[in-house]
């Protein structure tokens, strides 16, 4: 009987130590190891520069790519905010710049009056430089290679604390999910042994 409860206790044991160790063989070896002819090194550190490019591709393709960060600064609302930080930092230049001696009233009146013509004229200028700017940064901007250099700069231990901050719950269902088909597993075993003795 107790042999027979062993099996499945002894796969549960070998189901989760064997996903244990291939969860580690992720990240670990970090450097080659080598064993006669056999090279062994973790699967992020062996093929980062591969898995950055693929990111990368990815998050240009599918999630960010320069036309979207220019389409988010093209809609009118970010384009009134441009305008208004402009016209608040001219504003407080001019206030800046103009000589104590003119009195404070004309002071404003000047400034409102440049504010206003800033504020009309700017809307169109905005909206061109932002135009020609989306040609700019689409020919020279790859969001691709910013993803990719990035990720390149990670030391493994980096990349490896950012994969466990992400999937820990994961990682740690995978293992338990080891063991519990290795106990499943030692349950057929168990019935196989005691149906054909």
């Amino acid at each position: 009987m107790i042999r027979l409860l062993a099996v499945p206790l002894i796969s549960a044991f070998i189901g989760y130590l064997t996903n244990v160790v291939a969860i580690k063989m992720l990240f670990h070896p970090r450097e080659p190891i080598k064993i006669l002819t056999f090279e062994f090194q973790g699967l992020l550190p062996r093929r980062q520069e591969e898995i950055a490019h693929k990111i990368g591709e990815v998050v240009e393709r599918e999630l960010l790519s320069v036309d979207d960060l220019v389409d988010r600064f093209g809609t009118p609302e970010m384009q009134d905010k441009i305008v208004k930080i402009i016209s608040e930092r001219v504003r407080a230049r001019l206030e800046e710049a103009v000589p104590r001696l003119i009195p404070h009233n004309l002071t404003r009146v000047l400034a409102d009056l440049v504010e206003g013509i800033l504020v009309r004229e700017s809307r169109s200028l905005v909206s061109q430089i932002i135009e020609s700017a989306s040609q700019q940064m689409t020919a020279e901007i790859r969001v691709s290679e910013i993803v990719q250099d990035r990720i390149q700069a990670f030391e493994v231990s980096q990349l490896e604390g950012l994969v466990k901050e992400v999937a820990s719950k994961e990682l740690r269902g995978i293992e338990v999910l080891g063991g519990v088909l290795g106990f499943l597993i030692g349950l057929v075993q168990v019935a196989i042994i005691t149906l054909f003795p």
